[in-house]
């Protein structure tokens, strides 16, 4: 297995907290160079969201095509956190195929859910399947959430 990190996960960026703005949209946007090599099983670290973030919304898209095999292409996706890895999205074969393209469908349990945890939680990619003639490219993810105060935080 292979472990891909966009240079937001690889600085160690902290999650935006929304500190002050509560319930106004903040956005997880990441790119992350995936190479020819990338296969079934892999990981991608795209970045962390806060405590208390409700996400609204998920958009994931490769820059080009990911996977050349045409007719018989096989690469999909999934889009969670770590131990609930199809979270958010959940196989999607809409992204890789046929140059630039997306998807934009949250699975249900990803609708709204909050980050209870406590702290900042990465968001994690993976490659469901492989694919059948893997190309490198870029594979960008946007995550729109809002922060919940929890009460008796200071404003």
């Amino acid at each position: 297995m292979t472990i891909w990190s966009s240079p937001l996960y690889a600085a160690k960026t902290p999650a935006g907290t929304g500190h002050g703005f509560n319930q106004i949209s903040q956005h997880l946007h990441a790119v992350v160079a995936l190479g020819a090599s990338a296969g079934l099983g892999d990981a991608i670290n795209f970045g962390y969201i806060p405590a208390n973030a409700v996400v609204q919304g998920i958009t994931l898209k490769a820059q080009s095509q990911l996977d050349s095999g045409g007719g018989s292409a096989a690469l999909t996706f999934d889009v969670g956190v770590p131990g609930t890895l199809q979270l958010f999205m959940a196989a999607t074969a809409a992204v890789g195929h046929n140059g630039a393209s997306f998807d934009t469908t949250l699975t249900t349990a990803g609708k709204l859910y909050k980050n209870t945890s406590g702290a900042q939680q990465l968001v994690i990619g993976t490659v469901h399947q492989g694919a059948n003639t893997p190309v490198a490219g870029n594979l960008e993810l946007e995550l729109t959430y809002f922060v919940e105060d929890t009460p008796g935080s200071p404003a």
